[in-house]
């Protein structure tokens, strides 16, 4: 699990929090993927990426002080799966996550997510699995 600083660990797992300022970084349309990024002084060796795949419905922010990422709670989850005009026999194929931050909470609806570490060398285009400076701290 992250520690406080945003440090990965060997094991990730829910809730994960971090102590840097997020922001919205880009939503694809036609991928339906969200991706969030660290930023600001707290890093400045490498910046943390959120990416949440297959995103349904999203209640989001532009900018955190802080994030905690963790299963929404049973009413949470109820309203952003009915906001997204999902039928009640297929809530149990997408993720609930909460996003939660002393600057505002959020909500996100998707099929999976993942949490890496990249070097702030690295290219910011092409990060992910195939960079040796990548780190995935914790997948879902």
């Amino acid at each position: 699990m992250p520690t406080d600083n945003g440090q990965p660990q060997p094991a990730g797992g829910l809730p994960a929090s971090f102590d840097r300022e997020f922001q919205l970084w880009r939503y694809n349309l036609s991928h339906s993927e969200l991706k969030l990024r660290s930023f600001g002084r707290a890093s400045t060796r490498d910046f943390i990426e959120v990416t949440f795949y297959g995103v349904i419905g999203m209640k989001l922010k532009s900018a955190y002080r802080s994030l905690t990422i963790s299963s929404a709670e049973p009413t949470q989850v109820d309203e952003i799966l009915r906001f997204s005009e999902v039928r009640e026999s297929d809530f149990s194929r997408f993720r609930c996550l909460a996003l939660k931050s002393d600057s505002g909470d959020g909500l996100v609806a998707c099929l999976s997510y993942s949490v890496w570490s990249h070097s702030k060398d690295s290219d910011h285009d092409a990060v992910g699995a195939g960079n040796p400076d990548s780190v995935l701290i914790l997948r879902g």
